[in-house]
């Protein structure tokens, strides 16, 4: 199995390549049904050009047809049932199982997994997650206080995040974190000082409420009226150290020096993090932070181990994998975003699928003009989705434009002599249009621009850039045209 590599597409299909129990850790940021549409800026390398994408999490209703009806028919007969739900709920919640299922399927037998969502759906999602994980895996609903509550006159403010935490066996790896003690923690607690440093004391002797006869021994003239906490040669060698403290009786407590502490043991509520700033945050608006990441992967998972992050969006959960040591496998149905993610990950992550006709037919035509554009020919892609004036995207350090209609769209004359205007208003003298396909009139309508007009527009097949094994590393050089295309053109100009 192929690590270190992010894979375009849906994660529900992919899932399904990746062999049984060959993960250790999955985390997953999915979309949180919060019937928002969200935007985002990604700043490109070449010429420093925003390019802005966004991505919708709601309309659930939409993809009804595209859930496994085996899956759907359990929710629908809930929905029918009861009428308090918000209408797509179960779409979400039959979308989500379905990649769960496969989620639970290649976690190893010692996993865990983390589910990452918020108010709009935790309830639902805790349910489906104990069905397929097992009410006996639940280990913790983990608080992240992503920010601090902010005024509302009509109700609470939402500013935390849930993450559900399951493992598929008691013995799952598990790394003990620690966060910071506080100051009033520590001003309570270590009141005590010796040349060695800042102390507290700590019992040596069980508390006769908590029982027990086992060990007793006597040391240095002490004998418990209950019980020992520590072995006799444990209690010599804090002794041999200077780490105890004898009281007035006779009793010894135990140094504990703060320098010497890792810190207070982590629970379940987490207000130590927060959201992503300075160079780190990338503008994605549903990035999380490394830190949290990085918590919970050093929690759940050694070294080497492999993660997986079905939704990874920009890339945050493989950064972190990657910086700790540990092998990934990104998914994201976004193609930008795996493309941003590459960059991120300096560029030593391979990016595998998206580009099949099956997949390109489905594309957000922004992303496919990204691919096209960017990817393919190696230009930078215009800012703007919509109003762009017929240019998608440069080549050859901004000096050519391009046009790319979407992959079922095939290009008459009209749309060449559109495409002229849009030219002549970039004050260029040369133009490519990419297309699935193109009418016979297109080429003399090219050779007749080329010649009044004094304007120079190549006619680029979808299919020949895709079979090109050319990168987006280095600026697009214009090729030499098929001989076919070249002949159609003299012909014309006759």
């Amino acid at each position: 199995m192929d690590t270190n590599v992010i894979y375009c597409g849906d994660c529900r299909d992919i899932l399904k390549k990746i062999p049984d129990e060959s993960v250790d850790l999955v985390y997953l940021d999915p979309p949180f049904f919060s019937q928002k549409h969200y935007e985002n800026f990604w700043v490109e390398g070449k010429g420093d050009h925003e390019t802005k994408m966004g991505f919708s999490d709601k309309d659930w209703e939409k993809l009804r047809h595209s859930i496994d009806p085996n899956i759907l028919k359990e929710y629908e007969h809930i929905e029918a049932r009861w009428k308090g739900g918000h209408k797509g709920i179960y779409v979400y919640i039959a979308y989500m199982r379905e990649r769960l299922i496969q989620c639970e399927r290649v976690l190893k037998k010692f996993g865990s997994i983390f589910l990452h969502c918020d108010w709009h759906a935790s309830h639902y999602l805790k349910i489906m997650m104990d069905d397929i994980f097992g009410y006996k895996h639940f280990k913790s609903e983990i608080i992240w206080l992503r920010k601090t509550s902010s005024a509302s006159k009509k109700s609470l403010a939402n500013s935390h995040d849930v993450i559900f935490y399951y493992n598929k066996d008691d013995n799952s790896v598990f790394n003990q974190q620690y966060g910071e003690y506080s100051e009033e923690y520590i001003k309570n607690q270590y009141t005590h000082k010796d040349d060695k440093g800042v102390y507290r004391v700590h019992d040596v002797v069980a508390n006769p409420a908590l029982g027990g006869d086992s060990p007793r021994y006597t040391y240095k003239g002490y004998t418990p009226a209950t019980r020992w906490l520590i072995s006799q040669d444990k209690l010599e060698r804090l002794d041999q150290e200077g780490k105890l403290l004898w009281s007035k009786t006779g009793k010894p407590y135990r140094k504990l020096y703060l320098h010497e502490m890792q810190g207070q043991p982590l629970g379940d509520v987490w207000t130590d993090i927060p959201i992503s700033s300075g160079k780190e945050n990338l503008g994605y608006p549903t990035q999380k932070p490394e830190a949290l990441l990085d918590r919970i992967i050093k929690m759940a998972s050694n070294p080497t181990d492999i993660i997986l992050d079905p939704f990874c969006g920009c890339g945050t959960t493989l950064v972190v994998a990657k910086k700790s040591g540990r092998q990934f496998i990104g998914i994201d149905i976004s193609r930008i975003a795996c493309n941003v993610m590459k960059k991120r990950l300096g560029g030593n992550a391979r990016v595998i699928g998206g580009e099949s006709p099956e997949e390109l037919s489905v594309m957000d035509p922004h992303e496919f003009a990204h691919l096209i554009i960017v990817e393919k020919m190696g230009g930078i892609i215009s800012p703007k989705k919509s109003g762009d004036m017929g240019i998608d995207g440069w080549v050859d350090f901004k000096t050519i434009p391009v046009q790319v209609k979407r992959w079922e769209h095939s290009v008459g004359r009209p749309e060449i002599d559109k495409f002229k205007t849009a030219v002549e208003r970039d004050k260029k003298t040369n133009g490519i249009i990419v297309a699935k396909d193109f009418s016979k009139d297109c080429y003399a309508e090219v050779a007749r621009i080329e010649k009044e007009d004094k304007i120079s527009i190549e006619l680029k097949m979808i299919s020949d850039i895709m079979k090109d094994d050319s990168k987006a590393d280095s600026e697009y050089i214009p090729r030499s045209e098929s001989f076919a295309v070249a002949e159609r053109k003299e012909k014309y100009k006759k």
